[in-house]
Formats: C-alpha cells, sequence, structure tokens
C-alpha cells in the first residue's frame, strides 16, 4: 500500500501499519469488511491527530491494538477454528517466541545500517526493512504472547501476578503505539523505550512470584531472565555515560539478547506446559 496523499507522516505511517495487521484477519472476513475498517481507521486516526497531536494517535493505538488481537482472534473462532482457552495459550507461546526472535533479529540487523538518520532506501535499505518489519512484528507477537500468559496463567499467579501482567500487557502496546511515530516523533521514541522497559520490569517482577508459587512446572526463572537484563543494563549504560564514558551500542543489543533468550524459553515452557501444570502452592 501506497502512502496516501495529502496525510500527515504519523497518520499515513499508521495506516500503512494498520492495513497490514488487517492481513491477520480471515480471508473472507478481510473482503467483506477490510476496506470499511481501513477507511475508518483513516479517518479516525486524522481526526485524534488533528485534536491531540502525537498524542491523540498513541491513545488511538493504545485501543486499537488490543482490539485487534480480541477481535482477530473471535473472528477465527466464529468462522471455523477451534480454540478454546489452552489452544489459545499454546499458539501464544509459540508467538512469543517468535516474537523474541523476530525483535532481536531486527534490532541486530539495524545495527548494520551505516546512516540511520537518512530515509528509508539506498544501499542500507536492507538492514533499515529488516529492522522496521523485524521489531515491529516481533512486538506484535509480544502482546499476542502476554496476553495468552494472562489467560493461562493469572489465576495461578494470584492477584499480584494478575497485575504485573496487565502490567506487562499495556506496556507492550505502548511500546508498540510509540513504534508507529517514533520515526517522526521524538515522543515515539521515549514511548516505545519507556514501554518496553515498563514490559520488562514487570516481567521481572512477575518472575519472582512464579518462582515462589512455582506457576510453570519447571523454568519460573524465565519471566525473571526476559525481564531483569534490560533494564539492569540500561542503568549500568547511564552510570557509565554520569561518569564520562560513552554507551555502546552492545550494550541494548545484549541487553535485548538476554531478554528473547528468557522470552524463547517463556514461550516454549507456556505450550508446553499444557495440562501438565501442577496445582500452586498457596
Amino acid at each position: 500500500m501506497r502512502g496516501d496523499q495529502g496525510l500527515p507522516g504519523p497518520v499515513d505511517l499508521s495506516v500503512r501499519v494498520y492495513s497490514t495487521l488487517l492481513a491477520a484477519y480471515p480471508g473472507r472476513f478481510r473482503e467483506e469488511y477490510g476496506s470499511q475498517m481501513l477507511q475508518v481507521f483513516r479517518d479516525v486516526c486524522r481526526h485524534e491527530y488533528k485534536q491531540g497531536g502525537l498524542l491523540g494517535v498513541t491513545a488511538l493505538w493504545l485501543r486499537t491494538s488490543l482490539d485487534l488481537v480480541r477481535t482477530t482472534v473471535e473472528e477465527h473462532i466464529e468462522r471455523g477454528i477451534e480454540m478454546d482457552r489452552e489452544k489459545f495459550v499454546k499458539w501464544s507461546g509459540w508467538a512469543l517466541m517468535a516474537g523474541a526472535i523476530l525483535f532481536a533479529a531486527g534490532l541486530i540487523l539495524g545495527n548494520f545500517d551505516s546512516q540511520w538518520e537518512d530515509p528509508i532506501g539506498g544501499v542500507d535499505a536492507f538492514y533499515e526493512i529488516s529492522q522496521i518489519a523485524g521489531m515491529g512484528l516481533g512486538q506484535i507477537f509480544f502482546v499476542i504472547g502476554l496476553l495468552g500468559l494472562r489467560s493461562g496463567y493469572a489465576d495461578r499467579s494470584g492477584r499480584l501476578g494478575a497485575i504485573l501482567l496487565i502490567a506487562a500487557i499495556t506496556g507492550g502496546v505502548v511500546s508498540l503505539a510509540g513504534m508507529t511515530v517514533m520515526n517522526t516523533s521524538e515522543f515515539g521514541w521515549a514511548a516505545w523505550m519507556s514501554g518496553l522497559l515498563a514490559l520488562t520490569l514487570a516481567l521481572a517482577a512477575f518472575g519472582l512470584v512464579t518462582m515462589r508459587r512455582r506457576v510453570f512446572s519447571g523454568w519460573n526463572f524465565a519471566p525473571l531472565l526476559a525481564g531483569v537484563f534490560l533494564p539492569v543494563l540500561l542503568v549500568v549504560g547511564l552510570a557509565i555515560e554520569s561518569s564520562g564514558g560513552t554507551l555502546g551500542d552492545w550494550i541494548f543489543v545484549l541487553g535485548t539478547s538476554g531478554t528473547s533468550i528468557g522470552l524463547i524459553l517463556l514461550g516454549y515452557r507456556m505450550q508446553a506446559d499444557i495440562g501438565t501444570v501442577p496445582a500452586p502452592i498457596a
């Protein structure tokens, strides 16, 4: 889909991302309603940008992301795919693993872009497109995986664990929304980073809950591993900068790689635990 003429940059980018996400719906549903949904989103996004600028667009994405996930699952179920809660949790585990791999690959490939401030295209187009596609799809899968994690394990995790899972999902949605405008606004970068940080901190705290309550049949440390790397390395990086040192890009790459390993373990545990999870420890 080519950019619409006359649309502001954040609106045009949001419409293109939304158009891509519509591919998750069943084919027959897209044929019947896809063009109307895209037109409504375009109009609402234009209105939100006119009324509230980038904050308005971000708020729209916060509402839209979770609604897309919910309605996509509902439509697949209604149109013939049997997906009970256990099956949803299992597929969410695979989504979490795929998201971790895509996100890490996109970030690493993006670091080969020698001129990251230039427009997309040219000799570094492969790295730029790989970064956008990998990290964007990765974060969409993060949200799906975390929704499955909450669906399957919120009851076993207690009230605190359920709250932390909601915080992680919210962080993932905020980060995803920030990514849609990060090329045109510093606010987008701040939303992306703060959302990602909130996601990982919530996962780290959730990991402490899972280790105490033995929520999974094994590898209860996985959420802590997924959540602790990025915040710790960011603190280390800030300490280095405050003392006059230079924060290398490898800090963030290393943190994201550690996070991805933890998410892969967590996703595998989710899809492997179906029907075998022992009773929780009170």
